[in-house]
């Protein structure tokens, strides 16, 4: 047993520093820095990892800054491949800002800021940065309607974020990240804007979620404009129809919508013909999709006012398949919002698929665990 331990640890030892430190990746930073103990050799390996994994579990609110700023103090002058920080703990924007100065100038490519509490982030300009991940941040006082200033960014995540105009009602965030290829919006706010743009001109993939009027995120009678010549994919789910006043998807391909009206008998014939209307608005920006997938919520907010859809037309020019997801064994998707959805088509072999038994299994798997 002792000579097999030996050979065990002289394999390690022989192992060449950057491979130590790549192992050491995997740990969060104060784990890291605990290996130091082992021997001389490790003693110093910590503090040229490329990755920076922070973590405030097991931290004070007053403690958990100050080791922030000892390992920035501590580690060797060598560039940040990925820093990653989650705290369940509010921090103080002067710590945040020091962190990620020091990110920026030490050439961060991947950062992800996980956050329990809403945050007021400042992020300055960074040409390094490739995917940036950024849940419960406030971005205040942001004077122009441009918001980010990344120009290789190529992957971007906003998760609860708040987008705060002091002295502008019309907001483009994302224009200055010229090479963004993929963005996600899930839950965001952009509370003071009369008029709402995403321009993408590398946009292939675009998902927003949890995104409406009101609560959603958006003041009453915003327009929204969504600029990607480059769109692939389309995802808006668990969202509130809006007003999407542009959608320039000229090479858009996939489509998945869920959307629904909460309150629909209570809500007035006014509201229902605008939530209608602004659905049918949207898909009329699909009209190169060749794969839909829709929800029956979608449709009932297609069909919310009778007699409303038989007058449009189809909006789909290039459709080859329709799935319509539903909850409800007994849902059926009506006759006039099935010649709405595949009218437009001509000369294709169309697929609509109605999945109620995924609902069923579903409620199955659940009862043979529970």
């Amino acid at each position: 047993m002792e000579d097999r331990e030996a050979g065990l640890q002289d394999r390690l030892s022989d192992l060449p520093d950057y491979i130590i430190q790549e192992i050491l990746c995997f740990l969060e930073i104060n784990q890291a820095i605990q290996t130091s103990v082992l021997s001389k050799r490790w003693k110093n390996l910590w503090a040229s990892v490329p990755d920076l994994n922070f973590n405030s579990k097991g931290f004070k609110e007053q403690t958990f800054p100050k080791f922030l700023r000892r390992v920035i103090s501590k580690r060797e002058d060598c560039n940040v491949r990925r820093l990653d920080v989650f705290t369940h703990l509010p921090i103080r924007l002067s710590s945040m800002e020091g962190l990620i100065n020091y990110a920026v100038a030490h050439q961060v490519e991947d950062f992800r800021f996980v956050s329990d509490d809403v945050q007021p982030v400042y992020l300055p300009e960074c040409g390094s940065l490739k995917a940036l991940f950024l849940s419960r941040c406030k971005f205040g006082d942001l004077r122009t309607s441009f918001g980010f200033g990344f120009a290789n960014l190529t992957s971007l995540d906003l998760y609860v974020c708040w987008f705060c105009y002091s002295e502008n009602d019309f907001g483009d965030p994302f224009a200055s990240c010229q090479n963004l290829r993929r963005l996600c919006l899930r839950y965001c706010r952009f509370p003071s804007l009369k008029r709402l743009k995403i321009t993408g001109f590398q946009l292939v993939s675009l998902e927003i979620q949890g995104f409406g009027y009101g609560d959603r995120g958006l003041q009453e009678g915003c327009e929204v404009e969504i600029f990607a010549p480059n769109l692939l994919s389309f995802v808006y789910k668990f969202s509130k129809p809006v007003d999407f006043c542009g959608l320039h998807f000229p090479s858009l391909d996939y489509v998945e919508v869920h959307v629904w009206q909460h309150g629909n008998d209570e809500a007035t014939d006014h509201d229902k013909r605008r939530a209608s209307l602004c659905l049918m608005s949207m898909f009329e920006g699909f009209g190169n999709a060749q794969s839909v997938k829709l929800y029956c919520e979608t449709i009932q907010v297609l069909d919310l006012v009778d007699g409303l859809l038989e007058q449009q037309p189809s909006p789909f020019k290039r459709l080859k398949k329709v799935d319509v997801h539903c909850n409800r064994e007994s849902f059926k998707v009506p006759a006039h919002v099935t010649n709405y959805l595949l009218a437009g088509t001509t000369g294709q072999e169309l697929y609509l698929e109605g999945l109620a038994w995924l609902y069923a299994l579903k409620c199955f798997i659940c009862t043979v665990y529970l």
